[in-house]
């Protein structure tokens, strides 16, 4: 289990749930069922997800949060980004590629092993999770330098960093 999931657990007081013996076919995840406020947050088994073409099966090593995270759960994007119930959140995370799905992409850019960060479809499952499947598109080597923790707060606050100088400043 992650630590950021760990750190999660112990601060909205969920329990976690023994584990199953269906181990490679579910997971843990912190998701939600409702939008509401942080007592909607449950901590679960979950099924496992399954990369598709072009996608990548990711182990969750740390996930970010961000203000994007308590907006989609209390609801206020539901109607820009409309999710389907039950719903992981989190979309900065860092990991490393544990299954890559069936004729990927750009085949051969990811390979089993590789140390990854992302920041994935919000329209999707995110992080919060041991494991989340990703585009590879939405995918980056993390730098070997780069710790995981470190590494999940990188994507959102380095594209907001672009967007400002670039999009916004016309540097």
């Amino acid at each position: 289990m992650s630590t950021t999931i760990e750190a999660t657990i112990k601060h909205t007081g969920a329990i976690p749930e023994k584990d199953s013996s269906a181990k490679h076919q579910t997971m843990k995840a912190i998701r939600i069922h409702n939008y509401g406020g942080p007592e909607v947050l449950q901590y679960e088994e979950a099924p496992r997800p399954k990369p598709q073409a072009g996608e990548v099966l990711i182990r969750v090593h740390a996930a970010g949060v961000n203000p994007i995270d308590w907006k989609v759960r209390e609801g206020h994007v539901k109607d820009f980004w409309p999710h389907k119930f039950p719903l992981i959140l989190g979309w900065d995370l860092s990991g490393v590629v544990e299954e890559l799905g069936p004729r990927p992409a750009t085949a051969g850019q990811f390979k089993k092993g590789d140390e990854v960060y992302s920041l994935p479809d919000p329209t999707r499952n995110g992080a919060y999770a041991d494991y989340v499947v990703v585009r590879e598109s939405e995918l980056a080597l993390k730098p070997n330098w780069l710790h995981h923790i470190r590494a999940a707060a990188v994507p959102l606050a380095a594209l907001t960093a672009w967007q400002s100088l670039f999009d916004t400043a016309q540097l």
